[in-house]
């Protein structure tokens, strides 16, 4: 049977997952550096815009407007370098560990936007423009970003990796089929496909390369020499420390993959 939560239930939770983020990384996220608001899809742009208005004036997005969006999130992290927030969705049904999966993905989005770069904020930084180079950092940073939050969360949910590439490889798969320049949640679904990859049992429990790709060409079956140059992008991303410390560089060359992926689908 699903659950069902009052505020004050999933208030506890949200406090629970960042007590076991800051076990695993002290940060300055507190309950005293954080608020708190919730929404459900009917009312979600009144008590968005109101959150923006009091807490976060300038992390207001006009997309956030269209209809429907708010039918499609459970939580969304906000950040401006002095306080945190996080709208959760107030009648999500969600197992309870499922919760707490899903607050550690917003606490870490919190945490990488302050730590990624020197200063924090990357999008802000590199993502505002409209040129070439811009598409290329936009793309890389939003299936970045996604990405790496997830895989975040799940290494604090659980020290050790359970997930096999043969349970996920249907997964993958689907999202793999997903990526189109049409559909505008390609990237989401490129962010998902490399979540569930990194984090299997056969990628996350070894340190090389070689050996992790042998083991998703045997289990995934997706013939895609740029898919693989994206995952051992990622692969040697995550395995140097800090890895949720990023450049334009490896943002940009991330973007260009995606996309020239992108454009090999469209004309396979």
């Amino acid at each position: 049977m699903r659950e069902r939560y009052t505020q004050k239930e999933l208030k506890k939770y949200f406090f629970k997952a960042l007590t076991m983020f800051n076990e695993v990384l002290d940060t300055d996220i507190t309950p005293e550096t954080v608020v708190l608001d919730f929404f459900t899809p009917y009312n979600g742009l009144a008590v968005y815009q109101r959150f923006c208005e009091k807490y976060f004036p300038n992390r207001y997005e006009k997309q956030h407007e269209a209809e429907g969006y708010f039918e499609f999130i459970v939580a969304e992290a906000f950040t401006d370098g002095k306080q945190y927030g996080v709208l959760i969705r107030s009648d999500i049904d969600f197992e309870p560990s499922e919760v707490l999966m899903t607050f550690l993905h917003e606490i870490s989005h919190i945490f990488c936007t302050e730590n990624e770069i020197d200063g924090g904020n990357f999008f802000d930084k590199y993502c505002m423009g409209s040129g070439e180079e811009d598409g290329y950092y936009n793309a890389g940073y939003a299936v970045w970003r996604e990405a790496v939050a997830g895989i975040m969360a799940d290494s604090i949910m659980s020290e050790y990796a359970t997930l096999t590439l043969a349970m996920a490889s249907l997964e993958i798969r689907k999202y793999y089929n997903q990526l189109a320049a049409q559909n505008v949640e390609s990237k989401k679904y490129m962010s998902l496909l490399i979540t569930y990859i990194m984090i299997s049992k056969e990628v996350a429990g070894t340190e090389d390369w070689e050996t992790a790709e042998k083991a998703i060409k045997n289990k995934i079956n997706i013939k895609n020499n740029i898919l693989m140059e994206i995952l051992r992008l990622v692969f040697n991303k995550l395995h140097q420390s800090p890895f949720w410390k990023i450049t334009p560089e490896f943002i940009r060359e991330l973007g260009f993959l995606y996309i020239e992926l992108i454009t090999f689908k469209a004309f396979a």
